[in-house]
């Protein structure tokens, strides 16, 4: 039995070193295998800048390829791919029109060891022809089609785009059968404003597209806004400041236009329930009044309507006015020390509510008050606006003009 296992293990322990020499054979002692690689594109360094800052393009050569043969050890050129390798030729030397044969360079990627491998090329100089580059440039257009979502419109005044223009270069006779250039912006059922980037299509004078890849475009993208608003009908309506004698409840008003149609971002737009056109306080006015009324529009809102404003119709109902001479005046918030002694005796005033309740009012009933308490120092002032109060009536208020009061602080002694 040991002499069997003994010899087995000299069996594997035989074919073990037969494969480790064979792949130091192989590796180290310079086993050589051969992989072609067909049509591998040409790199041009300089033909999309250099040439061009010089007025001039590659108009032949551009599409050459090499075939290439490539010898190494096995263990370098097995894995070698198309991807690993790479051919430039270098254009930044040409400063003229003309055919130009020039040496090409070829490298490989950073895991290959290209100390280690021979290549061997179709062909051994690569021409290519220069001309002189033609520059143009056309305008851009914006072709809007499909229709929006049903309660959106599509604002068409309010489309921008940039650039407006393009320069397009290459061979004189391909760049000249362009006249614009084209880009196609489709809304169908859109909600929103259109925000974004698009290529553009080159256009002859008939409207054709112009399919050629030898153009250069100075603007591949073009960003376009095409401004999609939400339609809502929107209230208007007034705020009103009351006070006893001029209270909402003893005031009929109307407006002459009650809503108009807007269009607005939806995210602007659609919390818009309605639009207060100001506040009117309905005791400065003694009668029945038409009021001219601004419309101003919510921050990026567009008016459909056309209607920039309204006319607010006021009409009083079932109130008396009386006027009456008013003696007794006072004044509030005064600091501690101080008085106040009316230098304006008497006010006429007018005072406004129901019939019934401004009949029974005398003038021992109203009195006038001034507010101090932003007053700290002695001396006079005047023009200090009075609020009028009507004792034990609820109903009745001062209407019209401001009651201005005028008098002298001092220090009491």
């Amino acid at each position: 039995m040991n002499e069997k296992l003994n010899k087995i293990l000299y069996i594997v322990l035989s074919l073990l070193l037969a494969i480790f020499f064979w792949l130091y054979v192989d590796t180290e002692q310079g086993h050589t295998i051969t992989k072609e690689f067909r049509s591998v594109p040409i790199e041009f360094i300089g033909a999309e800048d250099v040439l061009p800052s010089r007025n001039l393009m590659l108009t032949d050569g551009e599409d050459t390829t090499l075939d290439l043969t490539i010898r190494g050890p096995r263990d370098v050129v097995y894995n070698l791919r198309r991807s690993d390798v790479r051919v430039q030729v270098n254009v930044t030397g040409i400063t003229a029109v003309g055919p130009h044969p020039l040496q090409y360079t070829y490298s490989f990627s950073d895991n290959i060891d290209s100390s280690r491998v021979t290549v061997e090329c179709s062909r051994s100089t690569v021409t290519v022809q220069v001309s002189t580059l033609y520059s143009q440039e056309v305008p851009v257009t914006v072709s809007v089609t499909g229709e929006v979502a049903e309660g959106y419109t599509y604002m068409a005044d309010r489309l921008l785009y940039e650039p407006s223009s393009i320069t397009l270069s290459g061979r004189e006779e391909d760049v000249d059968r362009v006249e614009s250039a084209r880009i196609v912006v489709d809304l169908t059922d859109a909600t929103g404003t259109v925000q974004q980037e698009f290529s553009c299509e080159l256009l002859d004078g008939q409207g054709n597209v112009v399919e050629n890849d030898n153009i250069r475009v100075s603007d591949k993208r073009i960003e376009v806004t095409a401004p999609v608003y939400l339609i809502k009908e929107v209230p208007l309506t007034v705020k009103f400041k009351e006070s006893p004698g001029s209270a909402l409840d003893d005031v009929r008003w109307e407006l002459e236009h009650q809503s108009i149609t807007l269009a607005g971002e939806p995210a602007s737009l659609e919390n818009v329930e309605e639009l207060v056109l100001g506040e009117v306080d309905l005791s400065t006015y003694l009668e029945n009044k038409e009021i001219p009324m601004e419309i101003r529009l919510p921050s990026g809102c567009v008016n459909l309507s056309g209607i920039t404003g309204t006319t607010l119709y006021l009409r009083f109902r079932n109130l008396e006015i009386r006027n009456f001479t008013v003696t007794n005046i006072s004044a509030v918030g005064l600091s501690v020390g101080q008085r106040f002694d009316p230098i304006t005796t008497s006010v006429d005033v007018m005072v406004r509510g129901p019939a019934d309740q401004v009949d029974l009012v005398t003038e021992e009933d109203i009195r006038i008050v001034v507010d101090l308490t932003e007053y700290t120092s002695d001396g006079t002032v005047s023009g200090l606006p009075g609020i009028v109060l009507v004792d034990g009536y609820d109903n009745v208020g001062a209407v019209g003009a401001s009651y201005n009061i005028s008098g002298k602080i001092s220090s009491s002694q």
